[in-house]
């Protein structure tokens, strides 16, 4: 119901006075299009939806990024923590560290550490085989194995055969400076040569065919199968050394407490282990291949250790380096010949 009021407007009883029409009609701005109005204030003052957007994909942006940080900051920290822990290992101070570093630790550490070797050798052989794997994808070439090679020997005498490439040109070198350094120039260029000698030998046939779920433990290429067990076979020859050799007045306090904690059951033992996986290895070497290639490396492994134990020095970690590196060689060689 509407109500006249004094200015001959109408109420409408919502609140709203509305005029008589006529032609002159004017809406008054309090009355309908109050809402519209309001609405069209908010619209303005809200930004553009397009803005909105671009607004919301910087802000995930930079949440994205801001994630992604974090995460590598949070990786960096465990991988630092695990790079320190791991160079702490007793084991790896033996193979890496220098002599002085060696001298600060205590000796009692060290009765235990040939287990760590045993350990540090199949983790070096799984590293090298994968490095060889993922720089042979790189370079997208199957039958071009020197960038591989190459590569694959950058890692090995730069990081965990370093002082191993040394000890072997001291004792191959002499006293002299110029002596040793053509005798480090001597190992690599060896080392190179037998790496680069290396295939994959797709086409040999062997038996048995392995199940698909447990192919992986006698890859299919056959080079891989090198890498994986030189560094195990060094190892040994080292352990064996130690059983051959008793330790003199110029051997580390810390070679002695390893050498009395090494059980020569056990050193047996990983050796009929490697004789096992050597033999299950190169079966596509044929008999002679099967027998030549363990028989080598055990060979070489007793006659460095002893021959590198015997110089001026006694029982040293140097000649025990040196003996690892050899039978490593003497290893790939043997490996080259069968085939």
């Amino acid at each position: 119901m509407q109500n006249l009021t004094g200015n001959g407007h109408r109420n409408d009883g919502r609140g709203c006075d509305q005029p008589e029409r006529g032609p002159l009609f004017h809406m008054p701005p309090n009355c309908l299009n109050t809402g519209r109005g309001a609405a069209m204030a908010e619209a303005r003052a809200r930004p553009p939806k397009r803005a909105n957007c671009l607004l919301a994909g910087r802000r995930g942006r930079n949440l994205l990024a801001a994630d992604v940080r974090l995460m590598i900051q949070k990786l960096y920290k465990l991988t630092s923590r695990a790079a320190t822990w791991l160079a702490s290992q007793p084991a790896m101070v033996f193979m890496l560290a220098g002599d002085d570093r060696l001298a600060a630790e205590p000796p009692e550490r060290f009765g235990r550490a040939w287990l760590g070797l045993v350990a540090g050798a199949v983790l070096w052989g799984v590293v090298l085989a994968n490095v060889w794997g993922v720089s042979w994808m790189v370079f997208c070439d199957p039958d071009f194995l020197i960038m591989p090679a190459a590569v694959t020997l950058g890692l090995y005498c730069l990081w965990p055969f370093k002082r191993s490439v040394t000890a072997l040109g001291r004792q191959l070198g002499g006293q002299s400076a110029e002596g040793r350094a053509a005798a480090v120039a001597v190992v690599v260029v060896v080392l190179a040569m037998s790496l680069m000698r290396l295939s994959p030998d797709w086409s040999r046939w062997e038996f048995p065919r392995l199940p698909w779920w447990i192919e992986w433990l006698r890859p299919q290429a056959k080079l891989y199968r090198v890498l994986l067990l030189m560094p195990a076979w060094g190892t040994w020859a080292m352990l064996i050394t130690l059983k051959f050799c008793r330790p003199g007045q110029r051997t580390e306090p810390q070679l002695a407490a390893m050498a009395r904690g090494c059980d020569a059951l056990a050193v047996a033992g990983i050796m009929a282990l490697l004789l096992g996986v050597s033999i299950f290895y190169f079966h596509y070497l044929g008999l002679g291949g099967q027998v030549l290639v363990p028989l080598a490396t055990i060979v070489a492994a007793i006659a460095c250790g002893i021959g590198f134990s015997r110089s001026p020095g006694g029982l040293t970690r140097q000649g025990l380096l040196a003996a690892n590196l050899a039978t490593q060689i003497a290893f790939v060689m043997a490996c080259l010949v069968g085939r």
